[in-house]
C-alpha cells in the first residue's frame, strides 16, 4: 500500500496529466517508478503481486499502461516491448522527442533528448529516401558502461 505522502504526490501528477487517480492506476505507476527499469506488463503484474500483494489482471495493466503512455507519464519501448516511467516527471513539462538507450546485457534504459536540430536533420534525410517517420521516438540498443567493463 502507498504511504499517504506518496499517494498525494501521485494524485498530483495524475491531476496535472489530466488522469483520474484510481488506486489501481497509482499502484501500477508507482510500481513502474520503483522498478527503475523497463518492465513488460507480465513483469509488472508479478512486481505488483510481490511488492503490494496486489493481483492485477494483465489486461488491466495493458489498459492502464496505454492510458499512462497517452498522457506521457510512461513510455513504451517498442524494441523490447516494455514500458518505463518517464525520467522527466519532476519538470512537469511535455517532452515530445524522447530517445532511449537500451543495454542488451542488463536491460538498463536511459532516457535522453537529442537536440531538435539533429532529429530534424535526420527526418529530412529520411524523407529524401521516400519515408516519413511515424514517431520521433528513437531507441538505440547497445551495451552500457557498467556492462562493457
Amino acid at each position: 500500500m502507498l504511504s499517504i505522502e506518496k499517494e498525494a504526490e501521485l494524485k498530483k501528477r495524475f491531476k496535472l496529466a489530466g488522469v483520474k487517480a484510481t488506486q489501481k492506476r497509482m499502484e501500477i505507476f508507482h510500481t513502474l517508478v520503483l522498478a527503475n527499469r523497463a518492465l513488460s506488463p507480465y513483469e509488472l503484474a508479478h512486481f505488483c503481486e510481490n511488492d503490494f500483494s496486489l493481483s492485477i489482471p494483465v489486461v488491466s495493466i495493458y489498459r492502464t499502461l496505454d492510458l499512462l503512455v497517452s498522457v506521457n507519464l510512461v513510455h513504451k519501448l517498442d524494441l523490447v516491448n516494455k514500458y518505463i516511467a518517464c525520467a522527466h516527471l519532476e519538470c512537469q513539462s511535455h517532452h515530445p522527442h524522447s530517445q532511449f538507450l537500451i543495454c542488451n546485457v542488463c536491460q538498463k534504459v536511459t532516457e535522453i533528448h537529442i537536440p531538435h536540430t539533429i532529429t530534424n536533420e535526420l527526418s529530412e534525410h529520411i524523407a529524401k529516401h521516400g519515408f516519413q517517420l511515424k514517431s520521433p521516438q528513437y531507441e538505440f540498443q547497445g551495451i552500457c558502461q557498467a556492462c562493457s567493463s
